[in-house]
């Protein structure tokens, strides 16, 4: 990957390359001028002139022409063409004199003609082609940005995946499914028919373990997710939490990473009250597509650990996050005495 001083060193030889070819231009202007005769005090003037129209060139095609033609292409060339008309004029009136005594014999009107064409001609070729050199050299740098810009993309997507890889495997609990299992196992010994709770029990395993590997998955999928992760986790506290799961709009637009809002769920369920008083009020918004708005709350007692990002997964919930929606989330905190409130705002789009 390129580093900004590689950048620098070949902005720095483009700028040789040009000062190289100007000055082999002006030893052509000098010595193949057809309009005067050569002449010592002529040659310092060919100089001088040569000296301001590079001046005027290199002003319009590295400065103008960025700043006026991203607003108004007409206006830049008209700009173009006022600058090169100045310029002829300029030149005309500084060998007038020169002009006058060699071509006396001749039609004044005619040679002015002629000699206006021929530097008009002249000061536009050179235009249009330090134009195109410029113009040319900034296509390989932006060329060379973007191959940048996409060894960076690669990167980031190295990284996502690697970070989602770690994730994957931390995001199955071993201890989670075991505390299910040995309560499914009690529950079954006094009652006969535990079926319901082995099925999802299967699809949350499955989902886990298969479903959580895709990049995105249906909303709706994700939804019946928590809703048999929530009713398991109720079975395994032996249903001393009240929850409420709320979901408004329609889930058919929309696709997200998975196990997007598991963490958040799953620290409102740990932390909250376990003695028949706690509860955890969850709400899924997706009436404003692209938007997905999530929101849960819940209380906990005073003598529940603090929750920081550290301790309640919040810190890789965020490097997730930031990972798969940079720049399109907002996502807030609010705990009080005995409230833990956090909001989620999403751009899935």
């Amino acid at each position: 990957m390129k580093t900004e001083k590689q950048f620098f060193l070949e902005k720095y030889d483009f700028n040789i390359f040009k000062i190289i070819l100007w000055v082999c231009t002006g030893f052509f202007f000098v010595s193949f001028s057809i309009i005067i005769p050569t002449t010592s005090y002529n040659i310092i003037n060919e100089l001088m002139i040569f000296l301001g129209l590079m001046i005027v060139i290199n002003f319009h095609t590295s400065y103008l022409y960025q700043k006026v033609s991203k607003k108004n292409k007409f206006l830049y060339i008209v700009l173009a063409i006022i600058t090169i008309f100045i310029c002829v004029l300029f030149e005309i009136l500084v060998f007038s004199n020169s002009i006058h005594n060699v071509y006396s014999n001749v039609n004044k009107r005619k040679i002015l003609l002629f000699i206006s064409i021929y530097i008009s001609i002249r000061d536009s070729a050179f235009f249009v082609f330090f134009f195109w050199l410029e113009h040319f050299n900034r296509l390989i740098l932006l060329y060379k940005e973007k191959d940048v810009i996409h060894r960076k993309e690669i990167a980031f997507l190295n990284e996502k995946q690697e970070f989602e890889k770690k994730f994957s495997r931390k995001k199955l609990l071993p201890h989670y499914f075991f505390n299910i299992l040995e309560h499914i196992n009690v529950y079954s010994l006094k009652n006969k028919n535990n079926n319901e709770l082995i099925d999802k029990l299967k699809f949350v395993l499955y989902y886990f373990l298969v479903d959580a590997e895709m990049e995105k998955i249906e909303l709706e999928k994700e939804i019946t997710f928590y809703k048999y992760y929530i009713e398991l986790e109720k079975f395994r506290y032996k249903n001393n939490i009240s929850v409420n799961f709320n979901f408004l709009g329609q889930s058919d637009n929309y696709e997200i990473i998975p196990l997007l809002f598991e963490p958040l769920i799953g620290n409102a369920l740990k932390y909250t009250k376990h003695d028949g008083s706690g509860w955890v009020d969850i709400t899924l918004d997706t009436s404003n597509f692209p938007i997905l708005k999530f929101q849960c709350k819940n209380n906990y007692t005073q003598h529940t650990p603090k929750i920081t990002s550290s301790e309640s997964g919040l810190k890789i919930f965020e490097q997730r996050l930031n990972l798969c929606y940079d720049n399109k989330h907002s996502l807030s905190v609010i705990q009080n005495t005995d409230l833990y409130e956090v909001t989620l705002f999403v751009d899935v789009k």
